[in-house]
């Protein structure tokens, strides 16, 4: 184990070095791994080009609590080779990004709003510029998809960081940012957000391409967000996702805006990133 360990630390030490001295390069086919300095973070990314790839647009990956940006990758394989899609999966380790930051994004602290450059979102678009740099691509078209804490961080990403995602996949996170002054930030728009939250904002929230992705069968309390403001969403995470559509449904309706969130559900799932990836649905999630 110690020596698969030290591994790692000399290979992450030179690909450092070799991040700050080398030329851009694109993704490699087949797995790859590589540091990418975005802002002030070093991002240790994992990634996957399907050996039959043309110029199919990025997947961005984003893993749940236990920080396995690698299993991530791994099981969007399926999704990049099914529609040739190149996968990043960046690593959000736990020292550098706990939940303040992974999960809710960094964009308040002790209920205070952060400025908008230290917003991890603001990171991810850094990230996303350098990718498209290094392929030469600089319209390079981007989906994403996130499970459980990854699922959290997206539905923060796309409430408040303006961005230009084909989709935007939330799958089966403990909580989600509903569209409402009423529950306060990271729950809803209220509290320290509340200042951002006009007509505006909301509009552009319910327009944003936000993909509810739901396993029916996760109903389980494992890793479960089950705090007051969360089971206030529902008792399940499944619940949870349901009613945040049906207030975004609702909302779009009171003030005659366009709705743009989708609602795939998958029976027979529960809270495993896998399956629901694997699932017929994730076509569907991402891009009917």
């Amino acid at each position: 184990m110690w020596r698969g360990i030290i591994t790692r630390v000399v290979m992450l030490v030179g690909l450092l070095v070799f991040a700050a001295t080398a030329e851009a390069q694109p993704i490699p086919v087949g797995d790859g791994y590589r540091v990418v300095k975005a802002g002030d973070f070093n991002l240790e990314l994992f990634t996957y080009k399907p050996a039959s790839y043309t110029d199919g647009a990025l997947l961005l990956v984003f893993h749940g609590i236990a920080r396995d940006a690698d299993v991530y990758r791994d099981n969007a394989k399926t999704i990049a080779d099914r529609y040739g899609l190149a996968v990043v999966a960046p690593l959000f380790d736990k020292s550098r990004f706990p939940s303040a930051l992974y999960q809710r994004g960094g964009i308040a602290n002790q209920k205070a709003l952060q400025p908008q450059e230290k917003w991890v979102g603001t990171t991810l678009l850094r990230l996303i510029e350098i990718l498209r740099r290094e392929e030469d691509r600089p319209d390079w078209s981007y989906y994403m998809i996130g499970h459980s804490a990854g699922g959290q961080f997206l539905s923060r990403f796309a409430a408040f960081v303006p961005h230009q995602a084909r989709r935007i996949v939330v799958a089966n996170p403990s909580s989600w940012v509903f569209p409402t002054l009423g529950q306060d930030f990271p729950f809803g728009l209220g509290g320290a957000t509340a200042s951002l939250a006009n007509d505006e904002f909301l509009r552009r929230y319910l327009a944003a391409p936000i993909t509810v992705y739901l396993g029916m069968g996760d109903t389980g309390g494992k890793n479960r967000d089950d705090s007051d403001d969360a089971v206030g969403q529902g008792a399940t995470r499944y619940d949870r996702g349901v009613n945040f559509f049906q207030a975004g449904q609702a909302l779009a309706r009171e003030r005659g805006w366009a709705l743009n969130w989708r609602l795939v559900e998958v029976p027979k799932v529960g809270h495993s990133s896998k399956r629901m990836f694997d699932a017929p649905q994730v076509k569907a999630a991402l891009f009917d």
